[in-house]
């Protein structure tokens, strides 16, 4: 990917995902839209690998506003596991603290 315009960097707590963050340097009220066009290219396939066991995750989705292609990286080891991350995220989106982008 070029550049990405949009970028959400997750640091999602296993143990309390209501301690996970968004740092972002997207305006708050984009981010749902965003998951929500993210967890939607998700569909389908499936990934057998094995997922890691971590106490917190670390998921980075890139958004390039140029033809709208996303770009993730996750420490997860299985994009079974992200994806499921992605929704809780979504779910509780309205409670987790959101950052500015560093």
């Amino acid at each position: 990917m070029p550049s990405a315009h949009i970028v959400l960097k997750i640091a999602f707590d296993e143990r309390h995902p209501e301690k996970t963050t968004i740092k972002t340097n997207a305006r708050k009220e984009a981010i749902e839209e965003i998951l929500e066009a993210w967890l939607s290219c998700q569909i389908g396939g499936k990934d057998k690998s094995k997922p890691k066991k971590k106490s917190v995750y670390q998921i980075k989705i890139q958004l390039d506003l140029s033809d709208d292609s996303f770009v993730t990286h996750s420490d997860t080891g299985n994009k079974g596991l992200t994806c499921g991350i992605i929704i809780d995220v979504f779910k509780r989106l309205k409670q987790l603290k959101v950052l500015a982008l560093s």
